[in-house]
């Protein structure tokens, strides 16, 4: 369960919002985002999947929780790295496995007998579900991972203190 409090809104980037999950009977798994500074950047189970919403729409979805936030500084690199990676055709997913979407040169082309017959660049696409995706872009600012079991309310509880 989410450490609920006054539910105050976010104030500065990398904050994390979180509410209930639209889903009835699993509201407590939650649905987190993270704050841009100007809208909420999110994973949901739409297209595209990488979105940024104002925070009237991610409050308005379902029973909000407040804001979150944690220690780190360098949250303009979390944000823009998570919205960079809307470049790479992402999907949502329901399980905590999650990809980072990315260029990987490799080989494009075999032979008959399968060895490599040219390399080229071939994008890997990103895969998220919303706590991972905010995970990862926390990581990204601070070189480490909030939580190691991933639900979104374990994201949402790591942060420490409340808006």
């Amino acid at each position: 369960m989410p450490i609920v409090g006054m539910a105050g809104d976010p104030s500065a980037i990398g904050d994390v919002p979180g509410r209930d999950l639209g889903f009835w009977g699993l509201g407590w798994l939650g649905h987190v985002g993270m704050w841009t500074g100007n809208s909420v950047l999110e994973v949901l189970d739409k297209t595209p999947v990488i979105q940024q919403n104002t925070l009237a729409n991610f409050k308005a979805q379902t029973s909000y929780w407040g804001a979150r936030y944690g220690n780190g500084s360098n949250f303009y690199t979390m944000t823009s790295t998570g919205w960079d990676q809307s470049n790479y055709n992402p999907s949502y997913t329901l399980t905590s496995q999650w990809r980072e979407g990315k260029w990987v040169y490799k080989c494009t082309k075999y032979t008959a007998s399968g060895t490599c017959a040219s390399y080229g660049n071939v994008m890997t696409t990103a895969l998220f579900r919303c706590d991972t995706f905010v995970n990862y872009m926390y990581f990204k600012g601070t070189g480490s991972n909030l939580v190691s079991s991933f639900t979104p309310a374990n994201v949402y509880n790591a942060m420490p203190i409340a808006r």
